[in-house]
């Protein structure tokens, strides 16, 4: 089980008669859902955050926005596998909450509250970036 979220938090962005139902009170299905979602969280945070500092802290101490976020994941993820039905209003919320983390990720916006990735001991920080090309070519006629 995860100590970041617990299936009991869920209540905040859905009604817990609903994701009972939807899951049949199959409370594995929902820790797992949870789990692969913030490995996809970590996919897109880890390229400039710290996400070992962000997912291990845990009441009050979690960052908000990322709590926030991770939520609107599950729940599209628990609609998505096990009903049939889209569900529009968690399908708007996830669609936000991943433009958000690739926001993040391109560095197109930046998050101070979040700790920052770690650098090993002697080797400079990097956006990860490379740029690929050469110098514009000039055609020369004699």
């Amino acid at each position: 089980m995860n100590s970041f979220l617990s299936k009991e938090e869920l209540k905040t962005v859905a009604a817990m008669p609903t994701i009972e139902k939807i899951t049949n009170g199959n409370d594995f299905v929902v820790e797992q859902i949870i789990d692969e979602s913030i490995a996809v969280m970590r996919s897109y945070l880890s390229r400039r955050y710290n996400t070992d500092a962000i997912f291990s802290a845990t009441g009050n101490a979690r960052h908000l926005t990322v709590l926030k976020y991770l939520k609107d994941i599950v729940i599209f993820e628990i609609y998505d596998r096990l009903t049939r039905e889209e569900n529009e209003v968690a399908g708007r919320r996830y669609e936000a909450a991943i433009k958000w983390l690739e926001s993040l990720n391109d560095g197109s916006l930046a998050d101070d509250t979040l700790p920052p990735a770690i650098t090993p001991e002697g080797q400079e920080a990097s956006s990860g970036d490379v740029r690929f090309g050469s110098n514009t070519q000039y055609q020369s006629r004699y």
